[in-house]
């Protein structure tokens, strides 16, 4: 616990020194870029600086400036697909999902809907009503293809604004209906192959949606998440993919990019599995997580390189708080309270006695022992053999001494000399001609 806190306090120290005044424009206000290497401010890179220090509960001196920076880049239109919803840097002006469904999240989760400053909850509510697509996903906006991290994106904001819309019901069946057993994981799309880092959103935006809910298919996603997931692997990866606001093969056309760290969305999921929380991977990944520490912007990579980035602190850290509040213990699971310890014993197991859920010691892997130290053990059967020689009267002691004690002796010797000696220096080579 004193490790996870000081990597979040170097985490907010780090937002703090990067936070950025904006360049003009007469509206005030400041933020982040997502490259938190460069100076001009984002709308949805704010929005998850100001998030952060929310879900932490701790103040942040330009909080009010962030929010008013926010406030002066929601759109305003009489077309009301646009209306109430803010755009990236490469959407052309329009309003999408990727900053819209993160900024609504953020002002719901930090109580914002009664601050005059703030920006307008309730159109940003609409907005993502509006933009939902028929088969209950959403794209970018309203007409683009619906895709897996998207619809999370808009079921968590929607969750937090009205979890009893019935946009939400329709999300989640989206996201479940093509679910089985025997295909529990998600990709990009609902018919793309499954990844680690879109499963683990899914279950986490599940989780929130419908809290308590647990089926065979839920089951099956959080197992295969389990098998699949390499907790040692801090890997990113970017999911790139068109979008066209009238339809596809419309122009204009644009190209978005979200940045993907797979380790801390699978660890908040594995944190959200109804049988408890796997500790083993759950524990790899903390320390994975927790590395090397975050000083600079640039604590462990290049512009460019997704380790400036604002995701790539912003989903460590969302994992760390989610880690250090999660309860330990669901409903029917049983406490064992020791003087100095407390054990927790899941509901599944419950009927079983508490030393056979015990750690079992390794086991000696004979084949393997055999195949490395053979001749150690020719050499011993040799000399017990001989020893038995002795004892019978076969031979003498002077017999077993020179021929099978001193001939090992001097074998064992030459064999460690050989290991200490410095390998022979390359011979030199002759003069290559040349011609000219």
């Amino acid at each position: 616990m004193a490790v996870l806190n000081a990597r979040l306090d170097e985490s907010f120290d780090v937002l703090r020194g990067s936070y950025a005044v904006t360049g003009g424009g007469g509206d005030g206000g400041g933020g982040w870029y997502h490259d938190l290497t460069r100076p001009e401010p984002g709308t949805t890179a704010t929005a998850l600086g100001l998030l952060a220090f929310s879900e932490a509960g701790r103040p942040f001196e330009h909080f009010d400036e962030g929010l008013a920076y926010l406030a002066a880049r929601q759109t305003a239109s009489g077309d009301l697909l646009r209306d109430g919803g803010w755009a990236t840097k490469t959407s052309l002006g329009m309003p999408v999902v990727e900053a819209t469904a993160w900024i609504a999240r953020f002002l719901a989760r930090a109580r914002c809907d009664l601050r005059e400053d703030a920006p307008d909850v309730r159109r940003a509510y609409r907005w993502l009503l509006r933009n939902q697509n028929p088969d209950g996903g959403w794209g970018s906006l309203l007409g683009c293809e619906s895709r897996v991290w998207l619809t999370c994106l808009a079921l968590r904001a929607l969750t937090q604004l009205n979890p009893y819309d019935p946009a939400v019901e329709r999300g989640v069946e989206w996201l479940t209906a093509d679910r089985t057993a025997q295909r529990p994981g998600w990709g990009p799309t609902s018919s793309a192959a499954p990844t680690v880092t879109h499963t683990a959103f899914a279950l986490v935006t599940l989780a929130e949606a419908r809290p308590g809910y647990q089926d065979e298919r839920l089951l099956a996603a959080h197992d295969w998440l389990r098998e699949n997931l390499d907790p040692d692997d801090d890997h990113s990866w970017i999911e790139t993919y068109d979008v066209s606001p009238h339809g596809t093969g419309a122009k204009p056309v644009w190209r978005l990019a979200l940045w993907h760290h797979g380790l801390p969305v699978a660890l908040m999921a594995m944190l959200r599995d109804p049988r408890g929380a796997p500790g083993p991977a759950v524990a790899r990944a903390f320390a994975t997580l927790v590395r090397g520490k975050v000083t600079t912007p640039r604590w462990n990579g290049y512009p460019g390189s997704g380790r400036t980035s604002l995701w790539t602190l912003w989903w460590r850290m969302e994992a760390l708080m989610e880690l250090s509040r999660v309860p330990l213990t669901s409903t029917r699971d049983v406490l064992h309270w020791l003087p100095d310890a407390t054990i927790v014993q899941r509901d599944h197991a419950r009927d079983r006695p508490l030393p056979a859920l015990l750690p079992a010691p390794p086991r000696i892997d004979v084949r393997a022992l055999f195949k490395r130290h053979w001749t150690v053990l020719v050499l011993v059967l040799v000399a017990v053999g001989s020893l038995g020689g002795v004892a019978t009267g076969v031979w003498g002691w002077k017999d077993f001494w020179l021929s099978v004690i001193l001939p090992i002796v001097l074998t064992t010797t030459h064999e460690a000399m050989k290991r200490r000696r410095p390998p022979p220096a390359p011979a030199a080579q002759p003069p290559q001609r040349t011609s000219v």
